[in-house]
């Protein structure tokens, strides 16, 4: 079934899925934010930039990069990139026992000095898009979830520099009911003025 607008499917969320949410048309509208943000990261992994992608990343202000943004996702030049096989014996894989391998590999880790502790598959077989498993002074060390084999799992990982070149931001900005321009409200006004000049960069850098 097609709609519209996303407008008029936000409406239909909110009368029939989310009807029981104190505020129904924010969840429904986060709820498309959610899908928007799933299908824009899937789509930089068909273009083959996956080893470039960081999730969440605070990116530096126009004329002011102490002051920080994050957004959904951020591509980054690759300085190197690694496969490494892991065994599926059923228990979690975290940074720490990733880092434990790559050490054992000869891979250098020496300059990577902040190094957190984060799970890419939890105990529970819970998988995350991908983890950041140590950060230096200059670039971040990031490991996701390749493919699945007799042997067990491949992971890529991967060091990206810290400065980003392309931004995506995914953002559900609508119409205040009942105005007929838009967005109204500070917050979403905030979001169009940060998104669109980011959006017309990239979209001109691909040309």
């Amino acid at each position: 079934m097609s709609y519209e607008s996303v407008d008029k499917l936000q409406k239909v969320l909110q009368k029939n899925v989310f009807h029981y949410a104190k505020d129904s048309k924010k969840a429904a509208g986060r709820a498309l934010g959610t899908i928007v943000e799933i299908i824009t990261y899937y789509l930089l992994k068909t273009w083959n930039l996956n080893d470039s992608i960081s999730i969440e990343r605070g990116m530096g202000e126009y004329g002011n990069p102490d002051i920080k943004h994050n957004v959904e996702y951020s591509l980054h030049p690759l300085v190197a990139s690694h496969s490494v096989k892991f065994p599926n014996d059923g228990r979690s894989i975290t940074s720490n026992r990733v880092l434990k391998v790559l050490v054992e590999n000869d891979i250098d880790l020496s300059s990577f000095l902040t190094r957190p502790t984060t799970n890419l598959l939890s105990k529970d077989q819970i998988l995350r898009n991908a983890c950041t498993l140590a950060v230096s002074d200059k670039s971040y060390l990031l490991c996701s979830f390749d493919k699945e084999d007799d042997e067990g799992f491949v992971l890529r990982i991967y060091e990206q520099l810290h400065k980003a070149f392309a931004m995506f931001e995914c953002k559900r900005v609508g119409v205040e009911e009942g105005t007929k321009k838009g967005p109204q409200t500070i917050e979403k006004a905030k979001q169009g003025a940060y998104v669109a000049p980011n959006s017309l960069f990239i979209a001109k850098d691909q040309e």
